[in-house]
């Protein structure tokens, strides 16, 4: 009997320990976004970086065809939010109902928004971005699906961090492994 208390015990303070780390993340998390810290990301330059994102889903692959990947300069601001969405600033899944859980947790700066590149998945699930600029750069694909009800819950969202210099093309696969 004492086991199984003891037991209970520690996975509830494993939960409670998880639950404050997770608020001290929050609370770390620069509050405001400044512009002059991606500034470096808006001029004209000779690198991509192209890509893929697909799931699979027991048989049939999902692809991120038709929707939005963006592109987010690097800063101490983005690296804050990517670590507080995915849990680490280099690669990571997130499945969309804990998506949609974080995201409500965590307010998004406008300018931070309206900093971010983006561009639309082919049918194929291909993406591209092009006359980028020297520097690092977070990939962001969405390979997301509603469920029958109607509700994007299925599938997740993908982060890549790629740095591109000299001219070149970096080629990202972004799926389960």
């Amino acid at each position: 009997m004492f086991i199984v208390r003891s037991s209970r015990f520690i996975a509830l303070a494993s939960c409670v320990a998880l639950l404050a780390a997770c608020a001290l993340d929050n609370a770390r998390e620069p509050r405001t976004f400044d512009p002059s810290d991606v500034r470096w990301s808006k001029a004209a330059g000779a690198n991509a970086i192209t890509g893929v994102a697909l799931l699979s889903t027991g048989g049939k692959p999902r692809t991120c065809a038709s929707l939005p990947v963006r592109l987010a300069p690097d800063s101490d601001y983005t690296r804050k939010r990517i670590s507080g969405l995915y849990g680490d600033d280099d690669e990571g899944f997130v499945d969309a109902r804990q998506a949609q859980r974080l995201r409500a947790q965590q307010d998004v700066d406008k300018r931070y928004e309206s900093s971010l590149k983006t561009a639309v998945c082919d049918a194929h699930g291909n993406f591209a971005f092009r006359n980028l600029p020297d520097g690092t750069y977070y990939v962001l694909a969405p390979v997301v699906w509603r469920n029958k009800l109607g509700e994007v819950s299925e599938g997740g969202f993908y982060m890549q961090r790629v740095t591109v210099a000299g001219g070149e093309t970096k080629a990202v696969t972004l799926a389960s492994r």
